[in-house]
């Protein structure tokens, strides 16, 4: 590496998101304290109304200097909107922000200062804080609290992801030229295999502090409404992964664990009273059978979820 400032590309995916909540985005990469950034909007809309979508991000880089738009073809989700950007970048680093998160100032800046002291670190993430956009007043949550690790391995992602949001990373162009893109097969938690792809091969390194901010609702959380795709993502995740995770009580528990879990999501959002009984039945056998696999974590990862009702209730 050379004594120049390396270049970081900024990767933003926009699909059917309102000019206001784009534009906030945005504005949080212009307010970086680093330099220099290329920034990249996929722009992803489709279907009815998809121009109404496209024209205001035009609106937007109208007033905006240094911002790149790129339309994806006929369109085929946040993922291949993504891989599409790891094609045009043209940085040593690459970060990622969904369209409705925001970076606060000095993010870009610390995971720059981490990986360059780091050279063997193909990745590194940082915390971040929940923000419930419908609530007045809501104190913002800090995501991993005391569970947050500043190094990952291939073993512990397998057992629990521990990063979670694209948002949160950066990632070395180079670490993609040997992991590939994410998977566009993959129906859903494409960024939790592209976790463990990556931590297959590198260090994965983490910044304990709230440096971006996730927003959502207090009522649900962005993509419990497609529990079905993340059934089938963790049946997948464990075909894929079957040799590394057999044998491995604890990573057979987290497959096992948030099948159960979706399908709980999915007796909580369905209508259908047939549908509903087979997702709490399905539920109820996965869970049983991630107890058996392993009572500590199934008491552990209750633990969390009741500290996450805790905290609503709360708010």
């Amino acid at each position: 590496m050379t004594g120049e400032r390396p270049l970081v590309t900024c990767i933003v995916t926009s699909y059917r998101r309102e000019k206001r909540i784009v534009g906030r985005a945005l504005d949080s990469i212009l307010k970086q304290t680093y330099s220099p950034l290329e920034i990249l909007v996929i722009d992803d809309n489709r279907g009815d109304n998809a121009e109404h979508y496209s024209e205001g991000i035009m609106e937007l880089i109208s007033g905006r200097t240094g911002i790149t738009v790129i339309k994806t073809e006929n369109g085929h989700g946040g993922q291949y909107a993504r891989n599409t950007g790891i094609r045009y970048a043209k940085g040593e680093y690459i970060a990622f922000l969904d369209d409705d998160d925001e970076w606060l100032p000095e993010k870009l800046e610390k995971q720059v200062k981490l990986l360059n002291e780091h050279p063997d670190c193909g990745m590194c993430y940082t915390d971040g804080y929940r923000v419930y956009d419908d609530i007045k007043n809501a104190q913002r949550e800090l995501i991993h609290s005391n569970y947050f690790k500043e190094s990952l391995s291939f073993r512990e992602l397998l057992h629990e992801d521990r990063i979670g949001s694209t948002s949160q990373a950066m990632i070395r162009r180079s670490t993609f030229d040997t992991v590939g893109g994410f998977d566009t097969d993959m129906p859903a938690r494409q960024d939790y295999e592209m976790w463990l792809r990556i931590s297959r091969h590198f260090p994965i390194k983490g910044i304990s502090e709230g440096l971006y901010l996730y927003h959502r609702n207090s009522d649900e959380g962005k993509i419990t409404h497609n529990w079905r795709k993340n059934v089938e993502a963790h049946r997948l995740i464990g075909e894929k992964y079957r040799e590394e995770i057999k044998g491995d009580r604890s990573a057979e528990f987290n497959v096992v664990f948030h099948t159960a879990h979706y399908y709980k999501e999915g007796f909580r959002t369905e209508k259908s009273w047939k549908m509903r009984v087979i997702c709490i039945t399905s539920a109820f056998f996965y869970y049983l059978k991630s107890f058996i696999k392993s009572p500590s974590y199934f008491l552990k990862q209750a633990g969390y979820m009741i500290d996450s009702i805790r905290r609503k209730r709360s708010i």
